[in-house]
């Protein structure tokens, strides 16, 4: 009798499949990503709507030279908008980044985001009129007549204005004339002029000081410099001393001839040029002043530093030379120009 085999033992041949590992990790990743996308669109869908339904208009001011970042974080801490970062993304997607107005405006809570960046780009309630430190008087009526003033309004601006229109940035409802506008120069320029002659400790009068602030500064940049300048040139005024200063002849040649561009180097034959504001050809102070002089010019006509200079020079390194005497002056001239 045959023995029986035992049966074999079949084995399936086919193998228990695995999702690959860089699969799985697709599917992940591409999970998160749905959900980054979600959490972005309920983030930014959130910030266009508005901060208050019910709100009340409220004046919000743009000033001059504010970065998009700073305004959207003002608008954000005030509670014009809801979230400065969607602000900023839309104020980009809109291509209004560089489009934003200088002035007040009128804003409300119950503004949608998109209806607030619009209000800021083209809803203006005033705007922004600076003047420039240094600037004379036609230089001022040049750039009113860029902001659209008429010409005849521009006759307001009379020569004995010059050095009384106060540098500064001038926030001006759009419908001011220029009538309307001056009293606020004066203003400026009473309140700038009194401040800078507190405890001052030069012997002049308001409009002397005035006079020597507008030449210091055409002269000078920084305030230490000012100071030394007007300590040196009042010095001069005190012996009899020609002032002698480029600025002045600078505003005797450009008031003969009106050019297109103000304040150009002088030349040597322009020194003989018969002016009352040529400081070579007369001593003491000129009849008026040459500019309109900022802040820190005024402070320092009335604040001189005390030295026993009489010359200085600005070398061609853009440094200060100073010397007491006219053979300690040339030498600084050949050494340093």
């Amino acid at each position: 009798m045959t023995a029986r085999k035992k049966p074999t033992a079949v084995h399936s041949s086919k193998k228990s499949k695995k999702t690959p590992f860089f699969l799985r990790l697709l599917l992940i990743l591409l999970g998160l990503s749905a959900l980054l996308l979600l959490f972005f669109f309920i983030f930014f869908y959130r910030g266009l709507q508005p901060v208050d339904p019910n709100g009340e208009e409220k004046p919000f001011v743009v000033n001059q030279g504010d970065s998009l970042y700073i305004i959207a974080s003002r608008l954000e801490k005030n509670n014009f908008i809801k979230n400065k970062f969607v602000f900023l993304l839309l104020t980009y997607q809109q291509g209004l980044q560089n489009k934003l107005q200088a002035g007040s405006f009128n804003l409300s809570p119950s503004s949608v985001l998109k209806e607030t960046i619009k209000t800021l780009s083209v809803g203006r309630q005033d705007y922004w009129l600076k003047v420039t430190e240094g600037w004379r008087i036609e230089e001022i009526k040049q750039y009113l007549l860029g902001l659209g003033f008429k010409k005849e309004e521009l006759a307001l601006l009379k020569k004995e204005t010059e050095g009384t229109i106060f540098p500064d940035s001038y926030l001006v409802p759009k419908d001011y004339t220029l009538e309307n506008i001056l009293p606020l120069f004066e203003t400026n320029f009473q309140k700038k002029i009194t401040l800078a002659q507190e405890n001052k400790t030069s012997s002049l009068n308001q409009q002397q000081g005035l006079i020597l602030a507008s030449i210091i500064e055409r002269e000078a940049r920084t305030l230490e410099t000012k100071q030394m300048i007007s300590g040196i040139l009042q010095n001069r005024l005190k012996i009899g001393m020609a002032l002698q200063t480029d600025a002045n002849v600078q505003y005797a040649k450009d008031s003969q001839n009106i050019p297109e561009e103000y304040w150009k180097p002088i030349y040597k034959a322009d020194l003989s040029i018969d002016s009352l504001y040529n400081t070579y050809l007369y001593p003491d102070l000129p009849p008026g002043p040459i500019c309109n002089p900022g802040s820190n010019s005024l402070y320092a006509a009335f604040h001189p530093t005390s030295s026993d200079y009489l010359y200085y020079i600005t070398g061609n390194d853009h440094k200060m030379y100073y010397a007491t005497t006219l053979e300690d002056h040339n030498a600084n001239i050949k050494k340093h120009l």
